[in-house]
Parts: C-alpha cells; structure tokens; sequence
C-alpha cells in the first residue's frame, strides 16, 4: 500500500476546520470509532484502512 500520511493530515485538517467530528464520520461511513482513529493514526494500514481513507477524501472532495 502507498504511505498515507498526506491523505490522513489532510482529513484531519479537514475536519478540524470544518469542526466534523470523528463520531459523525464514522457514523456515516458505518465503521466502528475506534477503526476509523487507527485508520487516521496510521496503526492500520489494512486494505480496508486504505479503502476507506480513499471514500472519505472523494466523498468530501479533499484536495
């Protein structure tokens, strides 16, 4: 899998200024909290971890 360092700081700063809360996105997406914060933390580099990182950034248009 490709690092995902870049994509991960740039979902946080996404949703830090944008005040979107970790609970709302992992709601939404149907992942339990816990995942979605190894995701952003970069412990779980699982091909899941990458899919989902990768429907975030195209569903909020992360540039």
């Amino acid at each position: 899998m490709p690092d995902t360092s870049t994509a991960r700081d740039k979902i946080h700063k996404y949703f830090d200024e944008r005040d979107i809360s970790l609970v709302t996105v992992a709601t939404y997406f149907d992942i339990p909290k816990q995942d979605l914060n190894d995701y952003l933390g970069g412990e779980n580099k699982s091909k899941k971890a990458h899919d989902t990182l990768t429907s975030i950034i195209e569903y909020y248009k992360i540039r």
